[in-house]
C-alpha cells in the first residue's frame, strides 16, 4: 500500500504526517521554530530553519509510522502564506525570510494606493492594500535594500522554498499567489499590470501551478537524508487554510471555520465573486477553478491563550472549560472583542483593540473566559453573513484547529451561528489537505474528489439547540451594537 507524506509549515512550527492511501494517520510530528523580531514593525524567519525543521519532522513522523520508507509514493506541502525568502542565482538566501506578519512597509502601502485607489485593487486582487502582503514589502526592498535587490533571482514562499529544497523546481500554487497582491484573480496569473507599474520582474517570481500537480522526483541527496525513494512525486500543495479547509471536506453549502491561533471562516465559490464593499477577501482555492471567500479573526484562539497564559497561567484549558460551562449562554451580559491585534474581516480596523465589556462585581473568571469563546462565535457568525451574501447559503459548518477540542465551544458556536455543526476525527487538516494533493500528483487518487471520499474521516454531528439560538440571537444584537461603537472609535 501506498504511503503519503503531508507537511505543514505554520508560522512558528512545523508539521508532518504520514498517511496511508486509505486516509489513516500512521505517524506524525510537530518541532516548533521562532520568529525574529527586530523591532515592531519588523518580523523575519531563517529560512534554512524551515528546511532544517521539515526534515526532521518528516524523519520523527516516519519513525513514529514504523512503516517502510520505501512505500511513500508522493509528498506535498501546506505552507503559512506570504512569508517569503530572496534566493540569488545559485540558490542561496540572501538574508532572513520576511514573515507575514512583518509590516515594515507601511510608507509601500500609501504609495501603492496614490496609484491605485482600495477599490480598483480589490477588484483584481481581492486584497485591500496592507504591507502585511508580498508587494509593499517587495517595494521596501527596492528602496531600502537596494544592494539585495540587484542580486534578486527568485522571490519564494515558504511552500515554494520547501518545494525547492525537495525536488529544485521553483514553483507556486493559485492560493499562495492569491495572498500576494500582485495575482489576478480572474485572469489566474501574476498581473501584469501591477508588475509593470511597481517594476517587479516576472521572471524573479515562481510559476503558478494547481494544487495538486506534480513537478518532480527528490533530489537524490535529500532522498539519502530522509532514507525515502527517490522517485518521490514532489506535488505542488497549497497555502495552509485553503489545504486545512480541503482536509476538513470543505465543499458547496459546507463552510468552515478554524480554530487555531487565527480562526478562518471560508467558503468556496464557482466565480471569483468579490465583495463590492470589500468586508472579506477572495483566494483562488486549491482546487482548480474554484476561488474562496475567507474572513479572518486574527487572534481566535490566539484570544484564549493570551487569557489562559496573562490571567490564569497553568490552568488547563479543560478546567477553564469546566468553569465556563457553569455560565449560562451570553455570560450574564459579558462581551469580549477579541481585537488583540486589530480587528480583522468585516472591519478591517488595524486600530482597534480588545475589549470585555460589561463588567461587574459579580463577574467572575468563569463569566470571563465564557465571553471569549462567544466572542469568537460572534465573530464567526459576522464573517458567516457577509460569504452567505456572496456565495449562497451555508447549510453546515465544518469546525476544525485545536480550539475545536473543545466540545463547549463547539456548542456555543453551533448555537451562535444557528447551523448544525460538524469536526473531525482529527483538528490538524492542513496535512490531510496536504496528503490529498500529494496522493492526486503521485497517481493514489484520479481527482481531488476521490481524495476527500477516501481521506476525510467520519464527521461528528450536532444540532443547534432551539432555546440558546433565541438567547444568542437577542446578545448578538447587542453585541455589533457595542462594537460598533468600539471599532468607529479607533
Amino acid at each position: 500500500m501506498g504511503l503519503l507524506l503531508g507537511i505543514d509549515l505554520g508560522t512558528t512550527g512545523c508539521k508532518a504526517g504520514v498517511y496511508d492511501q486509505d486516509g489513516h494517520l500512521l505517524g506524525e510530528s510537530y518541532l516548533e521554530y521562532g520568529l525574529i523580531t527586530l523591532s515592531p514593525t519588523m518580523i523575519e524567519q531563517d529560512a534554512h530553519a524551515w528546511w532544517q525543521l521539515t526534515c526532521q519532522a518528516i524523519e520523527q513522523a516516519l519513525e513514529g509510522a514504523d512503516a517502510l520508507r520505501s512505500a511513500v509514493r508522493g509528498l506535498a506541502v501546506s505552507s503559512q502564506g506570504i512569508s517569503f525568502v530572496l534566493l540569488d542565482k545559485g540558490g542561496n538566501a540572501l538574508g532572513n525570510a520576511i514573515n507575514w506578519l512583518d509590516h515594515r512597509a507601511l510608507e509601500e502601502s500609501e504609495m501603492i494606493l496614490e496609484r491605485y485607489s482600495q477599490e480598483e485593487l480589490f477588484t483584481v486582487t481581492g486584497k485591500r492594500a496592507s504591507p502585511f502582503y508580498v508587494l509593499p514589502k517587495l517595494l521596501w526592498l527596492q528602496k531600502h535594500r537596494p544592494d539585495v535587490w540587484r542580486r534578486v533571482h527568485k522571490v519564494l514562499m515558504g511552500h515554494d522554498y520547501l518545494v525547492y529544497r525537495f525536488c529544485g523546481e521553483t514553483v507556486t500554487d493559485h492560493s499562495m499567489a492569491g495572498g500576494t497582491m500582485l495575482y489576478d484573480l480572474r485572469a489566474l496569473e501574476w498581473s501584469t499590470e501591477l508588475l509593470d507599474v511597481f517594476g517587479i520582474p516576472r521572471e524573479i517570481l515562481p510559476a503558478i501551478c494547481w494544487s495538486g500537480t506534480p513537478v518532480g522526483t527528490l533530489r537524490s541527496d535529500v532522498a539519502r537524508e530522509l532514507g525515502l525513494p527517490s522517485n518521490v512525486v514532489v506535488s505542488v500543495g497549497g497555502q495552509d487554510q485553503k489545504c486545512a479547509a480541503l482536509g476538513a471536506g470543505i465543499q458547496d453549502g459546507k463552510a468552515t471555520l478554524s480554530l487555531g491561533t487565527a480562526s478562518a471562516i471560508s467558503q468556496v465559490m464557482d466565480r471569483p465573486h468579490v465583495d463590492v464593499q470589500m468586508r472579506v477577501p477572495t483566494f483562488t482555492f486549491v482546487v482548480p477553478n474554484r476561488w474562496v471567500l475567507e474572513g479572518v479573526v486574527s487572534t481566535g484562539a490566539g484570544s484564549l491563550r493570551w487569557y489562559r497564559d496573562t490571567i490564569c497561567p497553568g490552568t488547563p484549558y479543560s478546567a477553564l472549560d469546566e468553569e465556563a460551562a457553569q455560565i449560562p449562554p451570553g455570560a450574564d451580559g459579558v462581551f469580549f472583542y477579541p481585537h488583540l491585534s486589530g480587528a480583522g474581516s468585516p472591519h478591517w480596523k488595524s486600530q482597534s483593540r480588545g475589549t470585555f465589556h460589561g463588567l461587574s462585581l459579580a463577574t467572575t473568571r468563569a463569566h470571563l473566559t465564557r465571553a471569549i469563546l462567544e466572542g469568537i462565535a460572534y465573530q464567526m457568525r459576522e464573517n458567516l453573513a457577509v460569504t452567505e451574501e456572496l456565495a449562497g447559503p451555508v447549510e453546515e459548518a465544518i469546525v476544525f484547529g485545536g480550539g475545536a477540542k473543545s466540545a463547549l465551544w463547539r456548542e456555543i458556536i453551533g448555537d451562535v451561528i444557528n447551523r448544525p455543526l460538524a469536526w473531525t476525527q482529527t483538528v490538524e487538516t492542513a496535512n490531510i489537505g496536504a496528503a490529498m494533493l500529494a496522493g492526486v500528483g503521485s497517481g493514489l487518487f484520479s481527482t481531488l474528489a476521490q481524495a476527500r471520499e477516501v481521506m476525510v474521516g467520519e464527521l461528528a454531528h450536532r444540532d443547534p439547540v432551539p432555546k440558546n439560538v433565541e438567547i444568542y440571537a437577542q446578545r448578538y444584537e447587542e453585541y455589533r451594537r457595542i462594537e460598533s461603537v468600539l471599532v468607529n472609535q479607533a
